[in-house]
């Protein structure tokens, strides 16, 4: 296990060996092309090589920072100022409960020493087998359905010290999923507990809207009333992550 502070640290998820520009050439132009200074590229192209390496080390930053034709401290002070970008090695998942005030009143404390015991690791460490991350964050932004985690940004609700099993069996279970090898949150869901104690994903569907001379002057449109098809997780090719990263 390894402490913000110590030297000790996990291997990354993949060695440097500086194929940025070769494996990811399509989203590379296409950021370019999208932006009129490569300035405005650091912040997308640097969420590809974590993903891809696992965490950015002072090569990848270097790496990033010749891409662009820009200086490294330009690339530097980004990765120092944003909290999602990791310059350490991190797990295959960065948990991160929220201990902000709601979600302390309805159980995060006890569901932090509930994880800590499980995982054998406290705040700010990795566990063993470089599976997760755990960290303390404050208000994620849904204080109606605590205690609240992130977990590769996914959100999940409702997560109980009581449900701490649940959700860390669904994690390991889906480590290989999108979701798990993107650290950076590309694919991230909304998930809540079901009636069998698991974990599921959370279906959103948003009315339809037609202006009314597009309705026969009779205001917006009815929502489409037939359900929508059943999502699961979506196992294609990202376009900003690597194969297998």
């Amino acid at each position: 296990m390894r402490r913000g502070g110590e030297k000790e640290s996990l291997p990354s998820r993949r060695k440097h060996t500086a194929m940025l520009k070769e494996t990811y050439a399509t989203q590379i132009e296409s950021l370019l092309a999208r932006y009129a200074s490569p300035r405005s590229v650091v912040l997308p192209l640097l969420y590809i090589a974590q993903d891809h390496y696992g965490h950015l080390t002072e090569a990848v930053i270097n790496e990033v920072a010749a891409i662009l034709d820009l200086p490294a401290t330009a690339v530097f002070e980004v990765v120092g100022f944003y909290t999602l970008y990791y310059d350490r090695p991190v797990g295959r998942w960065m948990v991160q409960v929220c201990d902000d005030v709601p979600c302390c009143y309805c159980g995060a404390e006890e569901l932090i020493d509930a994880l800590k015991q499980q995982l054998g690791i406290s705040e700010e460490q990795t566990s063993s087998d470089g599976m997760f991350t755990l960290q303390r964050v404050k208000c994620l932004a849904a204080c109606q359905r605590p205690p609240v985690v992130q977990a590769n940004l996914s959100y999940f609700y409702d997560v109980t010290a009581e449900r701490a099993d649940a959700f860390i069996r669904f994690l390991r279970e889906h480590a290989d999923t999108p979701q798990g090898k993107s650290v950076s949150g590309y694919y991230a869901e909304d998930y809540e507990p079901d009636a069998a104690g698991n974990f599921r994903l959370i279906q959103r569907r948003l009315a339809t809207y037609q202006p009314a001379a597009a309705s026969n002057g009779h205001g917006p449109t009815e929502p489409d009333p037939s359900p929508p098809a059943q999502s699961e997780l979506s196992e294609s090719s990202p376009p900003t992550s690597a194969e297998g990263s």
